[in-house]
């Protein structure tokens, strides 16, 4: 699978919504079920919680991961329905960490709406988050005692880190890659991971079943956080959701500016050193800052890596037996590949 020059959009046209409707088929009822929990969880009995939990319920995002570990459960020929609550609470982990991330970077969107930081306000929206943290656990309790509790709260201290160390080197130009790389394994690729996991752990899988799947969850996560890196410099608020450039505006180096820093010119570099010091995020320097990184090929470079990540993570799930389930998820890195929201 060779890296594209360019990111190219798949949604709206034959071959995605063949994808869409052969997922729906497999796990689209057990999507709906998912759905449900999550509103059902998100319910209070007063306000603001009420409030703040119908406005994140609305506020759908691709629902990537639970349909990840839904489809490994179909794969793994799990029939039970703890694959449903597992989702819903991997999902839950998953926006608690979102709301967290906008009240760090005072971000006012989010999936195009007003972040609940920006709504309510970061006090409510902190607490909020905790309580979504601690409803995640208290759910995953619930389940009872499995190798999926110590994975659920290992992956959740990771992303937590994560966070921790993203936030300490705000704007530190001297990251080097091996460093941007560890931050995406925690924020983003361990929960991948762990969504694939899951099925296995449900089924009793044996070690190498389990070690692929954990390769598979893993380079998959890693390739999606590199393209949403990329889409922060190639796509624009009305399909991402959020105003492009806003990784930097918000302190977050990632891979392709790393590569226009190790790779550029020497005045790209001292273009990118100054905007940074003066902390100059106005849309116009913005825009010139993507340019630089589009017109040095630095965009193209970073699809390769994600590229390289999305083929291993096909290779990893070739080593389990052929099925009609494991076609769809080899065919996840490539739509990854080619997302543009």
């Amino acid at each position: 699978m060779a890296g594209p020059k360019r990111l190219k959009a798949i949604q709206g046209t034959t071959e995605f919504a063949v994808l869409s409707q052969r997922i729906q088929s497999l796990v689209g009822g057990k999507l709906s079920l998912v759905e449900k929990a999550i509103a059902d969880n998100l319910q209070a009995p007063y306000s603001p919680v009420a409030e703040m939990g119908t406005y994140l319920a609305a506020s759908r995002g691709k629902r990537l991961r639970p349909t990840l570990l839904l489809l490994i459960s179909r794969m793994l020929g799990y029939e039970g329905d703890k694959d449903i609550r597992y989702a819903a609470i991997y999902e839950f982990v998953h926006t608690a960490t979102l709301i967290h991330d906008d009240i760090v970077d005072q971000a006012l969107l989010r999936r195009g709406r007003a972040s609940l930081s920006s709504r309510w306000g970061p006090e409510l929206a902190v607490l909020m988050g905790d309580r979504v943290f601690i409803m995640a656990m208290n759910l995953a309790v619930q389940e009872g005692w499995s190798p999926i509790l110590p994975l659920i709260s290992k992956t959740t201290l990771k992303l937590i880190e994560g966070e921790l160390i993203q936030s300490h080197r705000k704007w530190d130009l001297t990251l080097r890659r091996e460093d941007n790389l560890e931050i995406i394994k925690d924020k983003t690729a361990f929960l991948f991971a762990a969504c694939a996991l899951t099925p296995g752990h449900l089924v009793e899988a044996p070690p190498a079943v389990l070690d692929a799947l954990e390769a598979f969850g893993v380079n998959l996560g890693i390739a999606f956080q590199v393209v949403d890196d990329c889409l922060d410099f190639v796509s624009n608020e009305a399909t991402l959701g959020k105003p492009a450039g806003n990784d930097l505006k918000e302190g977050k180096i990632t891979l392709p500016l790393l590569l226009l820093l190790e790779r550029g010119t020497a005045e790209d570099r001292a273009f990118i050193e100054a905007v940074v010091a003066a902390h100059r995020f106005d849309p116009d320097t913005l825009s010139e800052v993507a340019g630089r990184v589009m017109e040095s090929g630095m965009v193209a470079e970073a699809e390769s890596v994600a590229s390289a990540y999305a083929r291993t993570a096909q290779d990893a799930l070739s080593t389990l037996p052929a099925d009609p389930v494991r076609d769809i998820l080899q065919a996840l890195p490539e739509f990854i590949l080619r997302r543009r929201y």
